[in-house]
């Protein structure tokens, strides 16, 4: 867990930020979820704190002691942690400091990076085949890679299952034929957001997860998109030279807000 200082302040919203905002909570379906006076509730039993977190997606009319009562209560029903995940670019510009003033410590900065497509890029990528799969084996693959129990890849398939955007969802295969790498690509009008890329630790650092980008980028392309976006922790260096180097910079950040006392939410 990472926490956060407190006196990052909530930037202006500018229209190409917030289309990748609703397009991030497009590429996260989940059942577990409801909306409350500008709030996007969420509450599934998922690894991906989005898809279990508090989302403000309109401009607030109720006082929020109410709202935080009523949000309190329901998490404690359906046994989950209270959660707030805001962004750089809130509508709701107050809420980060109300938060702040009632306990709600901040935590796990990630940062949304974009390019405008096509990018530039020279061709020395390794060459791979690449292979679309259904939700059902993107979820088992990419499960495996990251060690997840049979109870989160399950998870997983309901919510790339879920997804009502074009996708593709693709697994990567080396000269040999073995899976080293999958990423997940989502189309939303003219954008197109990278997700779920990992690579088989065994066969890091040889290009594959640059070569996987590129060619989630170009299913993109053929989607008509002409921005790309993508989301990679703070403390990711590693990541963020590899998509810096590539033509993504920097457009807004999130974090999360949980109350002090709340292990859980923060794990």
């Amino acid at each position: 867990m990472q926490t956060i200082a407190a006196d990052m302040e909530v930037t202006t919203r500018d229209p190409l930020s917030a289309r990748m905002e609703e397009a991030t909570l497009n590429a996260t379906v989940v059942r577990e979820q409801m909306l409350y006076d500008g709030w996007l509730v969420r509450w599934a039993d998922a690894k991906a704190r989005r898809a279990r977190s508090i989302n403000p997606v309109a401009a607030p009319l109720l006082d929020i002691e109410e709202k935080l009562a009523f949000c309190r209560a329901h998490y404690d029903r359906v046994g989950r942690p209270l959660i707030f995940r805001i962004t750089s670019v809130c509508v709701d510009a107050a809420l980060d400091a109300q938060l702040a003033q009632r306990g709600f410590e901040r935590f796990d900065q990630t940062l949304v990076m974009a390019a405008e497509l096509p990018l530039a890029l020279p061709s020395t990528a390794p060459v791979l085949r690449y292979e679309t799969v259904t939700p059902e084996r993107f979820a088992e693959v990419t499960g495996a890679l990251r060690d997840y129990g049979p109870e989160h890849m399950r998870e997983h398939c309901r919510r790339l299952s879920g997804i009502a955007m074009p996708s593709a969802r693709v697994l990567a295969h080396d000269k040999d034929g073995d899976i080293v790498g999958a990423g997940l690509a989502v189309m939303d009008g003219g954008l197109v957001g990278v997700f779920d890329v990992v690579v088989d630790p065994r066969a890091r650092r040889r290009g594959y997860g640059r070569a996987l980008v590129e060619h989630l980028l170009a299913q993109g392309r053929a989607h008509g998109a002409r921005h790309a976006y993508l989301q990679v922790e703070m403390g990711n260096e590693a990541a963020r030279g590899l998509y810096g180097a590539m033509g993504f910079a920097e457009r807004y950040r999130y974090w999360y807000r949980a109350p002090q006392d709340n292990q859980l939410g923060k794990d």
